[in-house]
């Protein structure tokens, strides 16, 4: 059994991939910004300190001389908790003062500092460099030197700032993302109120009620589900009318039946002869025979015409080869004793369709029985069997015809035209092999053909179709 689905749960479970998504894209973000932002910040300080020692250095004399920025120094030390390491040294190592065992910079930058990370007694530094040409040589050099002016410092300070930082973002997304997220189950309980009120009114509607659902104030998503249904109601509405005109005009019919066997019972009982009580029930005969007939007939036009699915894809395969000759010895004594001959035309190889024998049997027995009963003495019913292009049998008869209103109404049941082709009958024949036709996904087809009579044609889809 399967389980019954959330349309909240399933929506929820699609969100949580794209929350997850946005919360690590946002923490990812932040850490990165966050981080170039930081290291921008660290560094301009860096340089700001290579300047003013830039500043303070003095090469009168030819000696060199560096008077330290020490108050932006301690003020740069107290900022953070780093260690600050300074180093003032020539390109050739000469000359060095400060932090001597400092690393060397990989580059140094002549106009602009060049930050550069090493490690150092164990820690990782971040530095600034710079290059300072000098236009007098030091201590009696042949060419001037460069100096290199260095500034570094450990990065705790900036590693404590920044998972700082990131706890301060990562519970910032954590709430944005819960709030996000109740915010979204929230919205979408709102969204799914139309069809909640939609399910109340279901289970308030009367069980006759079959009047279309009205689509105001319901979410344009559920707008084709609600119009399908509606139109199953509808069909269903209209197959209901149907019903119930068939049930009145049903019971019209056998109303008349049933009050003629009445009379007739009274006049027996009241009969003052055993002669006329015999002539009295002989004379109830052909009146049962009727109402038998045309309760057989309704109660097969009913099964024809409320097919389920089911049944339709349990139906079996059916050679109308061997069905079609039973039916013809079914009638063949009533034929004799009226003077008509039938004639059968059968392919030589098997003509299968997928349905139901019984349904097919009673369509094709009604056929049948209205081509006698409508054939003059010594005519013959011609029952030809049609393999291509579609299985069809066709019955044809030498009687007057019919009437054109039968022909433009074919199948309507209790159809009443007074002439010679619909004088008797119960105006269900026709109706029946309609309903079973189609149920095996064929039609009816009758004509007038030129040369006399009457043909009517019930055609079936292919067994593979």
């Amino acid at each position: 059994m399967a389980r019954p689905h959330s349309l909240r749960l399933a929506l929820a479970l699609w969100m949580l991939p794209l929350s997850l998504f946005a919360f690590l894209s946002s923490l990812w973000v932040t850490h990165s910004n966050i981080g170039a932002l930081a290291d921008s910040a660290y560094d301009r300080s860096l340089a700001g300190a290579v300047r003013a020692i830039e500043e303070n250095i003095s090469t009168t004399n030819g000696g060199l001389g560096v008077q330290l920025p020490y108050t932006l120094l301690a003020t740069l030390q107290a900022a953070s908790t780093s260690v600050i390491y300074v180093r003032v040294s020539t390109d050739d190592k000469l000359v060095q003062i400060g932090d001597i065992g400092l690393p060397p910079p990989p580059a140094v930058g002549v106009d602009q500092p060049s930050f550069f990370t090493t490690t150092y007694l164990g820690k990782e530094l971040r530095g600034a460099a710079l290059r300072v040409p000098l236009e007098q040589p030091l201590y009696g050099a042949a060419a001037p030197q460069s100096l290199i002016v260095e500034v570094a410092e450990t990065t705790e300070s900036r590693a404590l700032f920044l998972r700082r930082v990131a706890d301060v973002a990562f519970l910032r997304d954590v709430a944005i993302s819960l709030i996000g997220l109740a915010l979204l189950v929230i919205g979408i309980g709102v969204s799914l109120r139309p069809l909640t009120r939609l399910k109340e009114m279901f289970d308030h509607r009367a069980p006759n009620d079959l009047s279309p659902i009205p689509t105001r104030n319901i979410p344009t998503e559920a707008g084709p589900l609600i119009d399908s249904f509606n139109t199953l109601l509808q069909r269903y509405a209209d197959q209901y009318a149907a019903q119930r005109r068939f049930l009145d005009d049903a019971s019209h019919q056998l109303r008349t039946p049933i009050s003629v066997l009445q009379l007739q019972m009274d006049y027996a009982l009241s009969a003052p002869s055993p002669e006329a009580q015999r002539e009295a029930i002989v004379a109830m005969r052909p009146v049962i025979e009727r109402a038998t007939r045309m309760t057989r007939q309704l109660l097969t036009l009913a099964r024809a015409e409320n097919l389920s699915a089911t049944h339709v894809q349990n139906w079996n395969q059916i050679d109308l080869t061997t069905l079609l000759p039973e039916v013809l010895r079914l009638h063949l004594a009533p034929a004799r004793q009226v003077g008509v001959r039938l004639d059968l035309d059968l392919p030589d190889a098997p003509v299968m369709i997928a349905g139901d024998d019984t349904l097919i049997f009673e369509g094709l027995s009604n056929l049948l029985e209205n081509a006698i009963r409508h054939s003059p003495a010594g005519a013959t019913v011609a029952v030809t069997l049609l393999k291509q292009p579609l299985p069809a049998i066709t019955i044809r008869d030498h009687g007057l015809g019919a009437p054109a209103q039968i022909l433009s109404h074919l199948g309507t049941p209790f159809l009443t035209i007074r002439n010679d082709r619909s004088s008797s009958g119960t105006g269900l024949g026709l109706s029946l092999a309609q309903a079973v036709a189609r149920a095996h996904g064929g039609d009816l087809v009758a004509e007038n053909p030129t040369d006399g009579g009457f043909q009517i044609t019930m055609r079936f889809a292919d067994a593979h179709s």
